[in-house]
C-alpha cells in the first residue's frame, strides 16, 4: 500500500485540515509562505519565513521522516521544543512555526510499525518555549500563567540547563507492614521540595587535597553565563547584506543543436535540472585552481537568495570584575567558523563551450566546500555579469572585503532572565577563542585562570560548566507593568550543568607561523582530549576546571564516532586576548 505524508492543520470546532502528499514523489517538503514551498502558509503571517523548514523523507524502506529549520526568524518548534538540527518526526508531533505561530500535525498513512508516537510521561509538564531570536516581527508568547513559573522539557537547542526536577510516584501496596514501611520512606523521599541547587552534592574530592565538583559549581556558577547570538556577513564595498545566491531549479530544454524546444502550446519546454530537488539551488563557482567558493550576492532575489548568517547560543566566563568574558570564537563571532549550507544539492556554473554560457552542474551537499564565511572571495551586486572576485586568498589584504556583524549578542547569568547586550572585544586569528565584553557599574564574581599547559598530565580530573543543548529548559513568565508595553515577558532562566571527567589525552598542535604548517590528530592543534561526554552544543565556550576550581581550558567541541569525546582549549590562549603577549612560542 502506498504511503501518504499527511499534514493536518487545526481546524474550528476541531475539525482539522489535512494536507496528503505520497510518499517517494517529492522527497522534501518545505513549509513556509513562499509559492514554491509544498506546505503553504498565508502570505501575511509574518510570523512565518518564506522558507522556513523541511520534512525529508526516508532514502529507503524502514528509514526516518526528519525535519529541519531552514534559518527562520523565529525557530521551529517540535512538541514544544525548539530545534537547531534535524530531528526524526513521529507520527502525532506538533510543529509549530515560530512560538505564537501556526501549528500543524505530522503523520503517515497508513503509520507503519515502530513510528507511533511515543507514550507521553504523566508527570511532563507543558512549558512556553523561550523567544524566538530576531523575529520577522517579534512573536507573541504563549498565553501566559498568573505568575512566574518554572517549566521542565528536553529541548534540542544550543542552549540548555540544569535539569529541575519535580518526581512524582504513586505506589500501590497490597499488604505487609515492610512494604508499606519501604513505600511511605520512597514517597517521603521523592515528594521533598524541588531543589535549587546547580548539581545534586557530589561528596567525593576530585583529589586528596582537591575540591568536590559541587564545591567548584557552587564557587562558579554566578561567573559562568550563556551566551546568545545571531550574525550576518556584510560587503564592506558597500555595507549590505550578502546572500547565498540562489537559482530556479528549471532550465530550458534544448535540442542536440543547441535550440529551444517547445511545448505544444508553443512555449519553451522547460524540466528541472535536479530531478526531485528543492524549487532553487545554491550556486558555487570555481576560482583558484577550481577551488570551488559559494556565489555571494547584495541582493536577496525576492527572497529566494539565502542570507549569510546563523543564530544560536554558547557559555562563557567572566575574566575580569568589569565585564570581560572569555568563550569561542565560533560563539562569539561565527563567521570566523566552517559554514553549514542548507540543502541536499547545488550546482556548480562553469562556463560552456565555445561561449554558449554558463552551464549548470549538480553537486551534492557531501561536496560543498569547506567555507568560511570571513574567508569569501566571490561577490556579485545583481547579476553574473557584474560579478566581481575578491582578493585572492593568497594575497596579504590591506583591509576587509567582508566582515561578520553580531544583530545581537547578548549575555545571561545563572538564574537570571535579564539579557545584557555584550559587544566583541577581540578575536583569536588561530584559535576557536574570543573575548566579549558587557558594561555594567557592579563589580562581577571573576573566576581565577590557571595556565597549567606544560604540567598538565593525562588522567587529571576536570570539571565543566555550561548550557547544553541535552538539559532541560527553565522558563521563567513575567506579567508586565509598563503602561506602554502590555506584553507579557517569557525567558529562558539558564541553569548551568556540571560535568566531571578527566584530562583523556593531551594534543599539542606543533603550530608553525612561518609556513602555516599543523600537525593533526583527533583535533588539530593544541587541544585537551576529554573523557566528558555529557554534555554537547551549547556548551562551547563553558569553562573547564582544575580540582582546585581554576579554569585551565574553554571547553569547545565534540566529537561523535564509534564513542563521544570532548576536547578544550588551553587556557593560555584565552589569556592571550587578555594582553599583547602571543601564546604561540
Amino acid at each position: 500500500m502506498e504511503t501518504h505524508i499527511l499534514i493536518k492543520h487545526p481546524g474550528a470546532a476541531g475539525a482539522a485540515q489535512t494536507e496528503d502528499f505520497p510518499a517517494g514523489k517529492v522527497h522534501e517538503l518545505t513549509i513556509g509562505r513562499d509559492t514554491s514551498c509544498h506546505v503553504r502558509f498565508d502570505p501575511d503571517n509574518d510570523l512565518v519565513s518564506r522558507r522556513h523548514a523541511k520534512i525529508t523523507e526516508p532514502a529507503g524502506d524502514g528509514g526516518e521522516y526528519k525535519i529541519a529549520d531552514l534559518g527562520s526568524r523565529n525557530g521551529t518548534f517540535v512538541n514544544k521544543q525548539r530545534i537547531f538540527g534535524p530531528v526524526v518526526l513521529q507520527c502525532g508531533d506538533t510543529v509549530q512555526l515560530g512560538p505564537g505561530g501556526p501549528e500543524f500535525e505530522f503523520d503517515l498513512d497508513p503509520r507503519p510499525a515502530g513510528m507511533q508516537k511515543a507514550t507521553r510521561l504523566a508527570d511532563d509538564i507543558a512549558v512556553v518555549p523561550a523567544g524566538a531570536m530576531a523575529p520577522t516581527r517579534e512573536a507573541g508568547p504563549p498565553a501566559p500563567p498568573a505568575h512566574v513559573g518554572l517549566g521542565k522539557a528536553t529541548v534540542e537547542r544550543m542552549i540548555g540547563q540544569v535539569k529541575s526536577q519535580s518526581r512524582k510516584t504513586l505506589y500501590m501496596v497490597a499488604g505487609g507492614l515492610v512494604v508499606l514501611l519501604a513505600v511511605v520512606a520512597a514517597v517521603l523521599y521523592f515528594a521533598r521540595p524541588k531543589q535549587t541547587t546547580v548539581v545534586q552534592t557530589i561528596e567525593h574530592r576530585l583529589t586528596p587535597n582537591g575540591l568536590t565538583p559541587t564545591q567548584i559549581a557552587q564557587a562558579n556558577t554566578d561567573a559562568t553565563v550563556m551566551i546568545e547570538v545571531g550574525w550576518k556577513l556584510v560587503d564592506m564595498s558597500t555595507g549590505r547584506q550578502l546572500f547565498h545566491t540562489m537559482i530556479p531549479n528549471r532550465q530550458q530544454v534544448v535540442d542536440k543543436d543547441g535550440k529551444p524546444v517547445k511545448d505544444k502550446d508553443g512555449k519553451p519546454k522547460e524540466e528541472e535540472i535536479v530531478p526531485g530537488a528543492d524549487p532553487y539551488l545554491p550556486v558555487f563557482m570555481p576560482i583558484e585552481g577550481n577551488r570551488l567558493e559559494p556565489l555571494l550576492s547584495t541582493d536577496d532575489n525576492d527572497g529566494h537568495n539565502q542570507p549569510i548568517g546563523m543564530m544560536g547560543s554558547g557559555s562563557g566566563f567572566v575574566v575580569s570584575n568589569d565585564g570581560f568574558i572569555l568563550t569561542n570564537r565560533h560563539v562569539a563571532a561565527g563567521w570566523h567558523t566552517r559554514y553549514t549550507f542548507p540543502g541536499k544539492v547545488g550546482v556548480v556554473l562553469v562556463p560552456g563551450e565555445k561561449g554558449k554560457g554558463m552551464q549548470k552542474q549538480p553537486i551534492p551537499s557531501d561536496k560543498f566546500p569547506a567555507w568560511v564565511p570571513a574567508q569569501a572571495r566571490l561577490v556579485m551586486a545583481k547579476d553574473l555579469d557584474t560579478g566581481h572576485v575578491l582578493p585572492s586568498s593568497t594575497e596579504i589584504p590591506k583591509y576587509k572585503a567582508v566582515e561578520g556583524r553580531n544583530d545581537f549578542l547578548d549575555v545571561t547569568f545563572a538564574k537570571n532572565r535579564i539579557r545584557i547586550p555584550a559587544k566583541l572585544a577581540r578575536v583569536s586569528d588561530h584559535m576557536d577563542v574570543a573575548m566579549i565584553k558587557i558594561d555594567l557599574p557592579q563589580t562581577l564574581k571573576k573566576v581565577e585562570l590557571n595556565d597549567n599547559y606544560d604540567t598538565i598530565k593525562v588522567g587529571d580530573p576536570v570539571v565543566t560548566l555550561g548550557y547544553p543543548a541535552v538539559s532541560e529548559m527553565v522558563v521563567g513568565v513575567v506579567p508586565s507593568r509598563d503602561v506602554f508595553n502590555q506584553q507579557v515577558v517569557v525567558h529562558e532562566i539558564p541553569d548551568p550543568t556540571l560535568s566531571v571527567g578527566n584530562i583523556g589525552r593531551v594534543l599539542r598542535g606543533q603550530i608553525r607561523i612561518a609556513d602555516q604548517q599543523v600537525v593533526q590528530d583527533v583535533f588539530p592543534g593544541d587541544y585537551y582530549q576529554l573523557t566528558i561526554n555529557s554534555t554537547g552544543m551549547g556548551n562551547s565556550g563553558g569553562p573547564m576546571f582544575d580540582d582546585q576550581g581554576r579554569v585551565t581550558a574553554i571547553f569547545t567541541l565534540g566529537r561523535h564516532m564509534d564513542v563521544n569525546i570532548s576536547g578544550a582549549i588551553p587556557i593560555r590562549y584565552g589569556m592571550e586576548l587578555m594582553g599583547v603577549q602571543s601564546a604561540v612560542k
